[in-house]
């Protein structure tokens, strides 16, 4: 069972690693962590999240460092982050930071 001293780090972490085959599914992450899937959103909910925002939050953060430090095309990026669309992560990523992924790559000169 998960104790209370899985911090959202580490459920961050979990859920980053997840990225690479998918969506990382609740249950996949609960069990990397040792939790059910109720418990992790029971404790999540402590912290004011729910899991789909911090799977949204993850992703943002992966995609705004492969656009800052990579030439990877974004249809790429899109995959990685388990998105079967790449027209998907572009809307994602836009409502997420007020800026297309490409403008995003250009303001950092990649």
């Amino acid at each position: 069972m998960m104790t209370r001293s899985v911090s959202i780090e580490s459920v961050s972490k979990v859920i980053a690693a997840l990225l690479a085959h998918g969506y990382p599914k609740l249950d996949r992450a609960a069990r990397a962590l040792g939790a059910s899937p109720r418990s992790l959103q029971r404790r999540l909910a402590e912290a004011g999240l729910s899991y789909s925002e911090l799977v949204e939050q993850c992703r943002l953060d992966a995609a705004r460092e492969m656009l800052e430090e990579s030439n990877i095309r974004v249809s790429e990026i899109a995959t990685r982050l388990g998105y079967a669309d790449p027209s998907s992560f572009s809307r994602f990523f836009a409502r997420s930071t007020g800026m297309a992924p490409r403008a995003y790559r250009c303001e950092f000169g990649v």
